[in-house]
């Protein structure tokens, strides 16, 4: 009798072909899946920092803002503005800095702009409902929209 050990040519080329197909058909999928999870992470975290900038607002009783860092929504950072004059400037303290993974496109809606300030009752400066930002990688969108007494909240569907 004869003891065969190990895998014949045949046997080998078809695992080979099988575990080409699970990749072809896998690996964009998966990418999908960190797409999703990119454009949620970055939306939550925005968000965050919204509720942080309103709370800080109404805990110091000041205006705060949360604002673009740089030229774009792509870095963003929340300071208490105590002169009151809409930007940042040395001495006011930053209470976060945040930036966003690359490749996510982050976009303002309506007149949301480079920042938005909040008065120290935690109101912010929201000209309307559809107001918000838009985050984007791929197929995959989220927005952080705001209803009309300012709540933000994240959603599928563009801001209305």
């Amino acid at each position: 009798m004869k003891n065969d050990r190990g895998f014949t040519l045949l046997e080998a080329m078809i695992t080979v072909t099988v575990l080409a197909l699970l990749l072809v058909v896998g690996v964009p999928s998966f990418q999908k899946l960190l797409d999703r999870t990119m454009v949620r992470t970055t939306a939550n975290d925005f968000l965050s920092s919204v509720l942080t900038a309103r709370s800080e607002a109404i805990k110091r009783e000041a205006q705060v803002i949360l604002a673009q860092n740089g030229s774009s929504w792509s870095a963003w950072q929340v300071f208490i503005d105590v002169n009151r004059n809409g930007s940042y400037d040395s001495g006011e303290e930053v209470v976060l800095t945040r930036t966003a993974s690359s490749g996510l496109a982050l976009n303002s809606l309506g007149g949301f702009g480079n920042k938005l300030v909040f008065n120290p009752r935690g109101k912010a400066t929201l000209s309307s409902t559809s107001d918000g930002l838009k985050v984007t990688k791929g197929q995959e969108t989220r927005y952080v929209c705001f209803s009309a007494t300012g709540r933000p909240r994240v959603q599928e569907n563009v801001c209305s």
